[in-house]
């Protein structure tokens, strides 16, 4: 019977720990820049950003670009628009 006990003890105790109600969360964001490469990165750290102030951890690896646009007007200072997603591992 004391088995029985320590196993629901420890049970209840690992239910309880910060690690058993972790979630992961997907950030959206977007940015513009001055070319593709400029843009990708300016929402990628936009997203990382996001995810530390929230005390999470970002996954870099499932960084993914949702939607891009460029401008038509030449007179644009940051012609590259750029949306993108990113799994967020927050406490």
């Amino acid at each position: 019977m004391k088995k029985l006990h320590a196993a629901v003890l420890a049970g209840c105790l690992l239910g309880m720990s910060p690690l058993a109600f972790a979630e992961v969360a997907n950030l959206t964001n977007s940015a513009d820049g001055a070319s593709r490469d400029a843009g990708i990165a300016a929402v990628k750290k936009k997203l990382q950003d996001a995810c530390t102030d929230r005390k999470g951890t970002p996954d870099a690896a499932s960084f993914e670009v949702v939607f891009e646009k460029t401008s038509d007007n030449p007179n644009v200072p940051k012609p590259y628009y750029v949306d993108g997603k990113m799994k967020c591992d927050l406490p």
